[in-house]
């Protein structure tokens, strides 16, 4: 069978959209994603349990004890979610605090798709999951906050991982007072 250059111009335009069509896949059997396959991945919030003046606030004491600031992530996710990472990062892109916490210890927000991790941070530097969310408790701060912290999460699934960094930065302050 005889070829026209039109009919050899036409089976590599083939070639090529099979190519771009396949680039996908390929990528996503690599197991680390940026981004989620539709975007739909995100930190729609992140508060405490501890706030001044409206604002939240993570407390290295408060009353003299340490017994922790709860930290309250809200997320969007779709799919099944095996685990989440929670890293505290301080102000140089250090992390200071992380755990994973397993996908059936979220809670489910207001929305399909929606999700709440309330974990505990305490001074020492440890994360303790928690099931429920903690009722906001307003506090006094006094001097400067010793230190700023970010949370960032990755969502693992089975094939694939999702990195996601938050924009709000806590002030941690060394004393609160009820």
């Amino acid at each position: 069978m005889l070829r026209t250059g039109s009919g050899a111009k036409v089976n590599h335009m083939k070639k090529v959209m099979l190519a771009v069509l396949a680039t996908p896949l390929v990528l996503a059997s690599c197991g680390t994603a940026l981004g989620g396959s539709d975007g739909s991945e995100k930190i729609l919030s992140v508060s405490t349990s501890h706030t001044t003046a409206g604002a939240p606030v993570l407390c290295n004491a408060v009353n003299g004890a340490d017994s922790g600031t709860q930290l309250v992530i809200g997320l969007a996710a779709g799919g099944t979610i095996q685990s989440v990472k929670v890293n505290l990062k301080d102000a140089a892109g250090q992390v200071v605090a992380s755990t994973d916490v397993a996908g059936n210890y979220l809670l489910k927000g207001t929305k399909d798709g929606e999700y709440l991790l309330p974990v505990t941070r305490k001074s020492t530097g440890s994360l303790t999951v928690n099931s429920a969310v903690a009722p906001v408790t307003a506090v006094t701060v006094s001097g400067s906050p010793v230190a700023t912290l970010k949370a960032d999460i990755v969502i693992n699934r089975s094939r694939s991982s999702v990195n996601l960094a938050s924009t709000v930065a806590l002030p941690v302050y060394a004393t609160c007072t009820l």
